[in-house]
């Protein structure tokens, strides 16, 4: 999920760790704001490497609303992000 407009900084000697330390504390924040649907197939999807067909089994819901929670999540995420 690309974040447009959140680049990490990027300097000669290569990541500036201070900088990158506090984009994964946002993006860390922003995720624990969203709502637990959200929250669960996102991480299902985009830490665990699950797609949507099983992430469906695994929550006993339909692919097409794994798909809707995942799409939801990141323009959420975006959101909460931009704030």
């Amino acid at each position: 999920m690309p974040l447009e407009g959140h680049d990490i900084v990027d300097t000669q000697e290569g990541l500036d760790e201070e900088a990158l330390n506090f984009q994964v504390e946002n993006l860390r924040r922003a995720i624990q704001q969203l709502p637990d649907g959200y929250r669960v197939v996102l991480s299902l999807y985009l830490l665990e490497g699950y797609d949507h067909q099983e992430i469906a089994e695994i929550l006993g819901i339909g692919e097409s609303t794994s798909k809707s929670q995942y799409s939801r999540a990141k323009q959420k995420l975006m959101q909460l992000l931009k704030n």
